[in-house]
């Protein structure tokens, strides 16, 4: 995620496949996909640059990959091209018992700025991708189930360039005339404050929002309305104890372009509903972007209630899509 954008003042994790997907995780599930996230983020940590770290950015590419493979999904290394240099977005697929249902998708970014370690930004939302694809993969969803490790999110150039790979991912889905049902991004989701007055709150939202910062929010636009309310349902099922905090933003963002500021744009701009599902980043985290994001400073429980509603949600989208 990047601020660049001028701004307006196992056990399968959570839903037990064999309940169903409104079942709320137990104490001993979520305490284990508290550790797998943990491993996850381990496993990530550090510079993840194309140009600062290049290893370490492709290792991450590769570990996505593998973790999918190990799951069972499909994986392609989907190429864009980028300033002469080809790029992978790592795509991973469960099918759907249904072909006729439009498919999901569920997307992170897996790059990281070249001075950040980047546990929360985002380490967090490709450990909660990795783990909602291994209860996907655990069920026989009716609708097709695309999960996502998007390359080059972070701000490229000094005249903007950012969101690359989700941009070229979308418009290459339009431009095939592709149905998406939706796509749900995780944008950091392991960060949580439990004190009051720390959760930061844009002016004129609408909405009332917490000052304590420990809820998951989910952002829409106009045309995500429904799969914002049908993410609601299926999330407080799955995950009752976790706060959500949902918004619709209108004209794709660009009254708050705060809602813009990752991978979910890419798909408003392609006229696909999306979300984003965030604990708000810099407004909340002050390790956002620098060298103290690290996996010390998150909140496993938290990502895990996280994991668990996005997981939970997504099961029922895949049924009812």
């Amino acid at each position: 995620m990047d601020p660049s954008t001028p701004a307006q003042a196992a056990p399968a994790p959570g839903p037990d496949p064999v309940r169903g997907a409104s079942a709320a995780s137990t104490p001993g599930q979520r305490a284990a996909l508290a550790h797998r996230l943990r491993r996850h983020v381990a496993a990530l940590e550090g510079i993840r640059h194309p140009s600062a770290a290049p290893e370490r950015h492709r290792a991450a590419r590769d570990y996505i990959a593998s973790e999918l493979r190990t799951l069972g999904l499909s994986v392609d290394l989907a190429p864009f091209l980028f300033r002469g240099r080809r790029y992978h977005n790592v795509v991973g697929g469960v099918p759907g018992s249904d072909a006729r249902r439009p498919r999901l998708l569920v997307g992170a970014h897996f790059d990281s700025t070249a001075h950040t370690p980047g546990a929360d930004d985002n380490a967090s939302g490709v450990a909660a991708l990795l783990e909602c694809a291994r209860l996907i993969a655990s069920r026989k969803p009716q609708a097709g189930v695309e999960f996502v490790g998007f390359d080059l999110e972070e701000l490229q150039t000094v005249t903007g360039r950012y969101r690359v790979g989700s941009h070229a991912l979308a418009r290459e889905k339009r431009a095939r005339r592709e149905v998406l049902a939706g796509a749900l991004i995780l944008e950091m989701v392991g960060y949580r404050d439990v004190r009051p007055g720390t959760q930061i709150v844009p002016p004129f939202l609408g909405i009332d929002v917490p000052r304590t910062g420990d809820f998951l929010a989910a952002v829409g636009d106009a045309r995500s309305r429904e799969l914002l309310e049908a993410f609601v349902i299926g999330a407080r099922a799955a995950a009752p104890d976790l706060p959500l905090v949902p918004y619709a933003t209108r004209l794709r963002g660009w009254l708050l372009p705060l809602t813009r500021l990752s991978d979910n744009a890419s798909f408003w701009d392609a006229r696909y509903p999306s979300l984003m599902l965030t604990d708000t980043a810099f407004l909340r985290n002050p390790h956002y972007h620098r060298a103290t994001d690290t996996g010390a400073t998150l909140d496993y429980q938290f990502m895990a209630m996280v994991t668990e509603a996005t997981a939970g949600a997504l099961a029922r989208l895949a049924d009812a899509a």
